[in-house]
């Protein structure tokens, strides 16, 4: 686990990387069904074809991916938004069931502040990585990666707070 302070933002967080085992079921299993779709973030995105900001095809990411090593960078985010979060979500669901939908879309819109923080620290994080460049990807630095991130508002992995995951395929790592 490393834990990385992203200056010049007032965010922390804590990134985790791991191997990708399940055949990315950890994050397909629940892009459009309880979380959104993936979004295409690398810097070598572009490159292939993939927009940035650009929903996530699960038909191409696995044909990209192919026979890859696929590398989880799991960000996840600071107690002060994870908190933020879980407490407006709340009000918001409350508002929602109590029929309060002008309370429940104000709500959201603050849920959907929340998050656009958590991208922004999520998004320095990966320029971070490039930058600095992971051996195991490829030996040259810095780095451009093709990077789909999941979203996922709850801990339906064991983790208990917001986080984002982000698929590297590692063998399309290029040489900035």
């Amino acid at each position: 686990m490393t834990a990385i302070g992203i200056t010049g933002m007032g965010l922390t967080g804590v990134v985790r990387m791991n191997w990708v085992h399940d055949d990315l079921a950890h994050v397909l299993d629940h892009a459009r069904t309880d979380e959104t779709p993936g979004t295409w973030t690398g810097r070598a995105c572009p490159g292939y074809g993939l927009p940035l900001g650009s929903d996530v095809d699960d038909t191409t990411l696995r044909h990209l991916a192919g026979n890859s090593a696929l590398a989880d960078l799991t960000w996840e985010a600071p107690d002060d938004i994870a908190t933020g979060h879980g407490q407006v979500l709340q009000a918001a669901i409350a508002a929602y069931q109590a029929a309060e939908p002008g309370l429940a879309e104000e709500l959201w819109e603050q849920v959907q502040a929340v998050w656009s923080h958590a991208w922004s620290a999520n998004y320095a994080v990966l320029e971070f990585l490039q930058d600095i460049g992971l051996s195991k990807f490829s030996p040259v630095k810095p780095q451009q990666w093709v990077t789909a991130s999941f979203e996922h508002h709850c801990g339906p992995h064991g983790l208990p707070s917001p986080h984002i995951h982000n698929i590297v395929i590692t063998r399309l790592t290029k040489a900035t």
